[in-house]
């Protein structure tokens, strides 16, 4: 007699479905990785969640060039404290995807204590290793401000001293929905 309850692990379609699944989770470890790896200042680490020909925004690539890249980053913030929120994935092929990370990060800046809320537009490659890994991360930030500051009070909601990496790009504005949303005049007068 054939027990029908036990799936056949062998169906190609219950294996693509294992397999997204572990992606899944693989990919959101990343995200956390990627925050501990900062956290506590571990460029090695950090490189190591990148794929091996990551391009580097100083033009050059490879994982030492990013962990160079990362070392004099990290020197102007005494702690720093990232977390991590929402995070939506699409694949866009078997061993793609892109990601959408919400993430709270937190930097000691001088006396300052300097929150800026961003979301990561993330890339991610799967090598021949199995492995998942980052092929980019671009943060784009909602505000910052120091913690005592409101941040509808600091011009264009971006009060971050000495940080040339990242400038305010007017999330959520920067979003066609949000600039959609508030163009309609009327209350419920949703555009299909």
């Amino acid at each position: 007699m054939t027990d029908t309850t036990t799936p056949d692990l062998a169906e190609p379609d219950l294996r693509a479905r294992i397999d997204r699944l572990e992606s899944v989770d693989e990919i959101r470890q990343l995200a956390a990785r990627y925050a501990l790896a900062l956290d506590s200042r571990d460029v090695g680490a950090l490189a190591e969640l990148f794929v091996n020909d990551v391009a580097v925004g100083d033009g050059r690539t490879g994982r030492r060039a990013l962990a160079d890249w990362f070392d004099p980053v990290l020197r102007p913030y005494g702690i720093t404290f990232h977390l991590i929120g929402n995070h939506v994935i699409d694949f866009t092929g078997p061993d793609t995807a892109d990601g959408l990370v919400y993430c709270r990060p937190e930097h000691e800046v001088g006396d300052k204590w300097i929150v800026m809320p961003v979301i990561y537009h993330d890339r991610y490659r799967r090598e021949a290793d199995g492995r998942w890994y980052f092929r980019s991360r671009k943060p784009k930030p909602f505000y910052a401000a120091d913690v005592t500051e409101n941040p509808l009070t600091v011009p264009n909601r971006f009060d971050f001293p000495g940080n040339p990496y990242v400038t305010a790009t007017a999330l959520p504005e920067g979003w066609s929905t949000w600039r959609a949303f508030w163009a309609r005049e009327t209350v419920g007068a949703v555009e299909e």
